[in-house]
């Protein structure tokens, strides 16, 4: 099971539309088996995907209660179906901001590899497992990246946004000592034809030193329409120009990681 995290610090990029979007694809159109895991105490991933609970159980009780922690949990025991035959789903609800403080205060070796962990058990049963960070690099996105491979990151033109791709490398740069697959690529969204856009897209291809996907994702309309509805993009829209560039977004994924 290939484990890719979807994160940046900042907000109003794309980021959960971009996990939501790629989990889609590799399991409804490319047959992959998909796990997916919302990492995000907004829980929008679990909305979208129809598996919020406000009460229910899911990544706070992998967290927390695991049997490999002492609890009473298995990792099968809190994977829900989502309507989709290739995905099924692990959500979060806003006790996963509870979970982020508990770990913080615990101060046992397995507070940060804990998911890492719980995720072995299921290793076999996917083919990838797509993980929506929350924007801060609390104890729960560390779990999710010390657990990962890949970190997906969407970019923006802004050079606030520049900055927070580099504060992102570094962090992931920490982490490498823990896990040293770990890597991140980045991917321009809601790039617009203007010369500002081209130009940074540009930028940050050749000069930026950052690992980027080719594919750029374009802004529109519909992604916005989706959003709003709170849907999966390639379902509400499978052939608007922003499903059009995630799909050749997985394609590259696949290319690069199966080969």
């Amino acid at each position: 099971m290939k484990i890719i995290a979807v994160m940046s610090p900042k907000g109003g990029i794309g980021k959960t539309t971009t996990s939501d979007a790629i989990a889609y694809m590799l399991g409804e159109e490319q047959e992959k088996r998909v796990l997916i895991l919302d990492g995000d105490p907004q829980g929008d991933t679990s909305k979208t995907f129809e598996a919020y609970e406000p009460e229910g159980t899911g990544m706070s009780e992998l967290l927390e209660r695991h049997v490999s922690v002492g609890g009473s949990y298995r990792t099968t025991d809190l994977i829900r179906p989502t309507q989709y035959s290739h995905i099924d789903i692990i959500p979060a609800n806003g006790y996963l901001m509870q979970t982020d403080m508990k770990l913080l205060l615990k101060q046992e070796a397995n507070q940060v590899t804990r998911l890492r962990d719980a995720l072995e058990e299921i290793s076999e049963a996917y083919d990838y497992c797509i993980c929506d960070c929350g924007r801060l690099l609390d104890m729960v996105v560390i779990n999710i990246l010390l657990a990962a491979e890949l970190v997906i990151a969407p970019v923006k033109v802004g050079g606030y946004e520049n900055e927070a791709i580099h504060n992102l490398q570094e962090q992931v740069d920490d982490l490498r000592e823990i896990n040293p697959e770990l890597r991140i690529k980045g991917l321009v969204t809601m790039r617009q034809k203007n010369k500002t856009s081209l130009d940074f897209e540009e930028w940050m291809k050749t000069s930026s030193g950052f690992d980027m996907f080719v594919t750029p994702i374009r802004r529109s309309i519909v992604a916005e329409k989706a959003s709003m509805r709170m849907a999966v993009l390639p379902q509400f829209s499978k052939n608007c120009i922003v499903s059009q560039d995630y799909r050749n977004v997985v394609h590259e994924l696949l290319k690069e990681l199966e080969g």
